[in-house]
């Protein structure tokens, strides 16, 4: 070997080196289940102000939503329940109910349901909710011409 090349292949080595971490460390995060980035986050960037104006359509409406989650067990189905309540803690009938739930730890894998009307106020849905621990759930409820918006911390716990 030629006196002087060691220094242009050990900058070369060490450069290669760098690539090939990069790209291992690219490949363990992106295969990482607790790992997540929020969904269509630029659409909702661009939309911030339609954001802030649901909150003042939900802040107006004062209707209160009390979540209930319940763990997938071996043999029965997890399930998401609401207590719709208005301003004066009357139970909401006649509204269509979605959820997306996700567990804090897991937030890659979303779970979605529309809710079924028991009556008085009360929603309910199958979920296939695993986890025990906390969740983050996101309502959307539409009735008649309104729509309300909520997002709720809950703990779920076996049935």
């Amino acid at each position: 070997m030629k006196r002087g090349l060691h220094w242009p292949i050990a900058i070369a080595v060490v450069l290669i080196m760098t690539v090939v971490a990069q790209v291992w460390f690219a490949v363990v995060a992106s295969a990482d289940p607790s790992f997540a980035v929020e969904g269509d986050y630029y659409n909702k960037a661009v939309h911030w102000d339609d954001e802030l104006a649901q909150r003042q359509v939900n802040r107006m409406l004062s209707w209160r939503i009390d979540p209930t989650l319940m763990l997938r067990t071996g043999d029965g189905e997890g399930a998401v329940s609401i207590v719709l309540r208005d301003s004066t803690g009357v139970g909401i009938a006649g509204a269509a109910v979605d959820v997306l739930a996700m567990h804090n730890a897991r937030a890659a894998r979303q779970l979605f349901a529309t809710l079924t009307e028991l009556g008085g106020g009360e929603y309910r849905a199958e979920l296939p909710a695993q986890r025990p621990g906390e969740w983050e759930l996101r309502f959307t409820v539409r009735r008649g011409g309104q729509r309300f918006t909520a997002r709720e911390r809950v703990d779920a716990r076996v049935h």
